[in-house]
């Protein structure tokens, strides 16, 4: 895209993109990417180890606190087992040993976020849309 709002595709064709239009690309490198497109860019870098998983939880957890009891037995799970689980998956480390272990390997990479937010749906999925309140 140059100064003038006009995008070139790569088959050559161009679009004029009107004042209210604005793009937003996510990327996981800039190793394609030419030195005008970097410099016309502004970039935000968040490393997904600085983030983590937990404000991800956090916030899915938010929409359980409606159900107290449910609340409080998923933020207990969580704390006393997906750190554990998450660094024998990533770092191959065991909270009881010592003992390093080689991470396990995936067939499709995947992030520690995309981990939980599987789990956040399929616990989703199984939970029903509304719970009965005990009286």
């Amino acid at each position: 895209m140059d100064d003038n709002k006009i995008l070139t595709l790569a088959n050559g064709d161009r679009l004029r993109l009107q004042k209210h239009c604005i793009l937003m690309f996510e990327v996981d490198d800039l190793q394609y990417a030419s030195p005008a497109t970097i410099s016309r860019c502004g970039m935000v870098y968040v490393d997904p180890k600085n983030l983590g998983y937990h404000p991800f939880y956090s916030r899915w957890l938010l929409g359980k606190k409606k159900y107290e009891a449910l609340h409080d037995n998923f933020k207990e799970l969580y704390a006393k087992y997906f750190p554990f689980v998450i660094d024998r998956i990533y770092e191959g480390t065991t909270p009881d040993s010592d003992e390093i272990m080689a991470p396990l390997e995936f067939i499709c990479p995947r992030t520690n976020v995309n981990l939980i937010q599987q789990l956040t749906i399929l616990i989703d999925a199984i939970l029903p849309d509304e719970i009965e309140q005990a009286p």
